[in-house]
């Protein structure tokens, strides 16, 4: 991402965060957002050094696996163990997060009804504990 850019959008969240903690609203501590108003690498590169890119084929491809189990209506708990679909995805070039990402990107669109808590404990994303 562009230097100043970058600072622009860390000014902002920090702003943003500024404006959750007076509500009582706390994501961050008050160092992480002084170092986003202020420019600090750390703070900016926690903020945005994890960001991922999905493209819509990752997310056809994720849909289309699950496709025959949506038609048939298939439960949750019906559905082949996690590790047989992770190996699906990763012959596509998906990692794991990718595709829990994913999963969760479509469950909350209501294009798929996939309750990715059954399949395991997963944090959103592996690298950013901001949320």
């Amino acid at each position: 991402m562009d230097k100043d850019l970058t600072l622009t959008l860390g000014k902002v969240l920090g702003e943003l965060y500024e404006i959750q903690k007076q509500q009582g609203i706390s994501k961050v501590d008050n160092g992480h957002i002084y170092g986003l108003l202020n420019g600090f690498e750390e703070a900016l590169m926690k903020e945005f050094g994890n960001l991922n890119f999905i493209n819509k084929e990752e997310v056809d491809v994720v849909f289309r696996y699950f496709s025959p189990y949506i038609e048939a209506g298939t439960e949750t708990d019906e559905l082949p163990p996690f590790d047989n679909m992770r190996a699906q995805m990763e012959k596509h070039g998906m990692d794991q997060d990718q595709f829990i990402t994913i999963l969760r990107y479509l469950n909350a669109s209501d294009r798929l009804n996939v309750d990715v808590n059954q399949l395991g404990n997963f944090e959103l994303t592996s690298g950013n504990g901001n949320g």
